[in-house]
């Protein structure tokens, strides 16, 4: 079992931090415990958000007593940092620009002076020379098709802590501005015989693929010594790939037809998500007949009923907004509505709970401009949510206005699905059909429609195993795994699966290096 403990002005970024913890591990593998637990029945992993300096005894106490894991996020109290040889110091006061990005130009993208940068030691934890800005936008100062959320400079639970300095041999990555290193961004001690994992943020990484060196800490990382942690993968088993996407029917059902055809020709799934609005006009409704006529490879899900912005702004709104939505599209398809995405992406935390007392069994969203709580490394449980509801961060619109002027036009676009292969992430993408008013920055049909499947035959070319998902498909596979529950007696851990099964897909398990299929029941060796 994996341990969290933070003080209570930081229950916000701890129960962040704990929720994809369980995204990764289940719900029965993490647990909020308190300081005092520390002395009495501590765990052998353990996770620190913003402890306090008064902390310090009690969490080298923890990493003395004998071979253990420790992961520290945000602020490295005070004598815990001498022990570490971590010299800590105030962050830059020019940081905060540095820290942003410029709008985005049609056709260009933009960047924060400020970005992370990744050494050699990331290859411990299954890691790469990655670079990853603070902030990044591929459209207008919305989209970041590359996924991940804005490491701010605020002092808010999804900024930097401080600006140390670790020794060398430790430093896993660091803070650049314009290329010139700054100071440390995370590293990696082997302490006595315990090693301790540290981000410089109250959240850690957790709005990004980096999440991927807490999961190999936690599951392989000195597995002939340490205490090791099964990881639930993202991925079904039997496949090196997974990948979902759909378009939104913002304006127009109908003209979906031509992309749905291509699709169909390619073998891949293909899923509508409905503004039903749309469909109080002629002609919108066959589209959504014959796509669900095969539910192996058609999916139609909620777009709301009248995409207002944030739900319409409460939790009341919300509710109706899903409600009406989920009954026109029944009404017109005869099939129920299980899944909604969100307008604009975005996804309050009221909204999500007005979709789950609406029926609803899980959201796409995840936008960096806004809601940074819903933008998560991996699909899953939300914060303070119940179970059975689950969330999947979608931000990689594949856009004529995001197809690159110069270069290889999808340059972006294999970058996002490169990152995403490389740690393991279910990859999801999307577009919108033409309306009328808005042809979302294509040429025309058949420019978009050459895009998507060069795009296809990339990810087909990289993956040996790739897996096409359609959003409901997608979904439910990240439901079942939000359940899977990992359970550990006499040190022997076992993976349990619901009884109710929605897919057929199979979940996998990684543990101690090895990566298996999971037999409910059946101990993990």
């Amino acid at each position: 079992m994996i341990g969290v403990a933070y003080p209570d002005a930081r229950a916000d970024a701890g129960q962040y931090v704990l929720a994809a913890l369980r995204r990764s591990v289940s719900v029965t593998q993490a647990q909020a415990i308190t300081r005092n637990m520390l002395h009495e029945i501590a765990p052998d992993v353990m996770v620190a958000v913003d402890a306090p300096d008064a902390w310090s005894a009690d969490l080298i106490a923890f990493v003395q007593a004998r071979p253990r894991k420790l992961i520290v996020f945000g602020h490295m109290p005070i004598a815990l940092a001498d022990y570490l040889r971590y010299r800590p110091a105030a962050l830059p006061a020019d940081l905060s620009q540095a820290s942003r990005s410029a709008t985005a130009p049609s056709g260009e993208s933009r960047e924060s002076a400020a970005a992370v940068r990744y050494g050699a030691l990331a290859q411990a934890l299954g890691g790469a020379p990655w670079h990853r800005p603070f902030e990044r936008f591929d459209f207008a100062d919305e989209w970041n098709n590359l996924g991940y959320g804005a490491i701010r400079a605020d002092g808010s639970i999804w900024a930097l802590a401080q600006a140390p300095e670790v020794p060398a041999e430790a430093e896993l990555a660091a803070v650049v501005v314009n290329g010139e290193r700054q100071f440390a961004y995370a590293a990696l001690w082997d302490a006595g015989a315990s090693a301790v994992l540290w981000f410089n943020r109250p959240v850690g990484p957790c709005d990004s693929f980096e999440w991927r060196l807490v999961e190999q800490f936690l599951s392989g990382y000195r597995a002939d010594a340490l205490p090791c942690q099964p990881v639930l993968s993202e991925l079904p088993w039997g496949y090196d790939a997974a990948i979902t996407s759909r378009l939104d029917c913002d304006e127009d059902v109908e003209s979906a037809r031509p992309l749905w055809h291509a699709y169909r020709r390619l073998g891949v799934p293909f899923t509508l998500a409905v503004h039903t609005q749309n469909l109080q006009r002629g002609g919108q409704h066959d589209i959504l007949r014959e796509l669900l006529a095969d539910r192996q490879q058609g999916a139609v899900l909620s777009h709301t009923a009248t995409h207002s912005p944030n739900w319409g702004g409460s939790y009341d709104t919300a509710i109706a907004e899903g409600v009406q939505s989920a009954e026109l599209l029944e009404r017109a398809t005869g099939v129920p509505v299980r899944y909604a995405v969100s307008p604009f992406h975005q996804s309050p935390p009221y909204a999500m709970r007005g979709l789950i007392d609406a029926g609803y069994a899980g959201c796409i969203g995840g936008i960096i401009r806004n809601d940074p709580e819903f933008l998560s490394a991996r699909g899953g449980a939300l914060a303070g949510l119940p179970a059975g509801f689950v969330g999947h961060s979608q931000q990689c619109m594949l856009h004529g206005d995001c197809m690159l002027k110069e270069g290889d036009p999808l340059a972006i676009f294999k970058q996002a699905f490169d990152t995403a292969y490389a740690t393991n992430t279910l990859f999801g993408y999307l577009d919108h059909p033409f309306s009328e008013r808005y042809a979302y920055g294509w040429t025309d049909e058949a420019a978009r429609i050459d895009a998507h499947e060069q795009l296809i035959t990339y990810m087909r070319g990289k993956a040996q195993r790739p897996l096409f998902l359609h959003e409901e498909a997608a979904l439910d596979f990240l439901r079942l795994r939000s359940l899977a529950q990992i359970v550990e007696h006499d040190g022997v851990f076992r993976v349990v699966t619901p009884f109710a099964d929605t897919t057929p897909l199979a979940l996998g398990v990684e543990f101690r290096g090895a990566h298996t299929k999971v037999e409910t029941g059946k101990a993990l060796q």
